[in-house]
Order: structure tokens, then C-alpha cells, then sequence
């Protein structure tokens, strides 16, 4: 019973004292941790061993935390950079989309202007309501100043299309 116990002992030993896969890091708070496995997406470093019969010193908090800050972003930092992209992203998509819309209104504004006027020149009689709901024609100046104000419709409405 003796060997498997002596055994036992031995093994437990030498990996205590192999230290191999122990890291150590620093969390957002300042706080230093060590375990087998690294911590993800940050910076840690494999402790030194300090001369046999000497304690390792601790460092101030404030100093490991500007240390893991300096090697890397830390993961608020990231997170915040990546919620100011989705932002952006989406307020150029909005942009986008208003552009489209204001495009397609100005297209449908300078088709209707450009119909307006067509069914102007074209009329025998052109007539309006007046504002008691009857219809009154124009007569030719009245016509005249109609045509011309679609026309400056259609110059407002239609620039460049």
C-alpha cells in the first residue's frame, strides 16, 4: 500500500512545482488572478519564480491595472467600440434610406408637375373650383399664368431629372 501512496505523493509534487500553465492577469477592476488558462481576448503573463527561499512581492493594484490596460484594450473598450460602429452603421443606413425616399417623392413631384402642365397645354377649356365648389374657366391671361407657374414647378421639382 505504500508504493501507490509514495506514488501519489510524487506526482502531486512535481506538478506543483512544474508551474507550467499557470498565467497571471489583471482584470478590469485591478484585481490579479492566476489560473491554468489565459484569460480571453486579454494579455497574461506566465509569473517569474522568484530565487529559492524569497516570497514573490505583490504590485500595487493601480499598477497591474495600468500595466493590463497598456498591453490591450480592455473589453469594455471593445465593447464600446463595437456599439459606436452598429451606430454608425445604422445611421448611415437610415441616411441612406431618407435619401432614397427623398429621391423617389422628388421623381413622383416632377412626373406630376410635367403631367400638370401637359394637360395644361393641351386643354380645350381648363377650369377651376372656385371657393364655393364651382367651377370657374380661365380665360387666356389666367391660362397663361397657370402654364407658367407649372413650368417654374417643374424647374423646382425636376432639377437634373
Amino acid at each position: 500500500m505504500r508504493p501507490p501512496a509514495l506514488l501519489f505523493a510524487l506526482l502531486a509534487i512535481a506538478t506543483a512545482a512544474s508551474g507550467a500553465g499557470v498565467y497571471k492577469w489583471v482584470d478590469e477592476k485591478g484585481v490579479t488572478h492566476f489560473s491554468e488558462l489565459p484569460p480571453p481576448g486579454q494579455q497574461a503573463a506566465k509569473p517569474q519564480k522568484p530565487p529559492e527561499g524569497q516570497s514573490q512581492p505583490q504590485p500595487a493594484s493601480s499598477a497591474s491595472s495600468d500595466a493590463g490596460r497598456a498591453v490591450g484594450k480592455s473589453w469594455q473598450e471593445k465593447e464600446t467600440e463595437f456599439r459606436q460602429r452598429q451606430i454608425d452603421r445604422d445611421t448611415a443606413a437610415r441616411k441612406q434610406e431618407q435619401d432614397e425616399a427623398t429621391g423617389k417623392r422628388l421623381q413622383r413631384d416632377c412626373l406630376i408637375a410635367r403631367k400638370r402642365l401637359d394637360d395644361m397645354q393641351n386643354a380645350n377649356a381648363v377650369s377651376r373650383l372656385d371657393d364655393r365648389g364651382e367651377r370657374v374657366y380661365l380665360d387666356d391671361k389666367a391660362r397663361a399664368a397657370e402654364i407658367q407657374r407649372r413650368r417654374q414647378e417643374i424647374e423646382a421639382n425636376c432639377a437634373g431629372r
